[in-house]
């Protein structure tokens, strides 16, 4: 499980103002499902968990869509 301050530093690495670079800021964002499709992110919101008794109050929601223009097969950089 992945959580928010994790997204962070791990998103801190390609596009923070030290680490970052111009590529990886211009980027499209992509989420790749089990079954190996890509899909592109089409934006992020912070949800209140509703389940009483959950020791989660909160979750980070992200929403995709069907990419738009399809890639060739990804090469891995970092």
């Amino acid at each position: 499980m992945l959580r928010g301050r994790d997204l962070i530093q791990i998103f801190d690495r390609f596009v923070g103002p030290k680490k970052g670079s111009g590529v990886a800021q211009d980027a499209r964002v992509q989420v790749r499902t089990p079954e190996g499709r890509h899909l592109d992110v089409m934006g992020v919101d912070l949800v209140e968990n509703k389940i009483i008794g959950s020791r989660e109050t909160h979750r980070i929601v992200i929403s995709t869509h069907e990419e738009v223009a399809k890639m060739g097969k990804p090469k891995l950089i970092v």
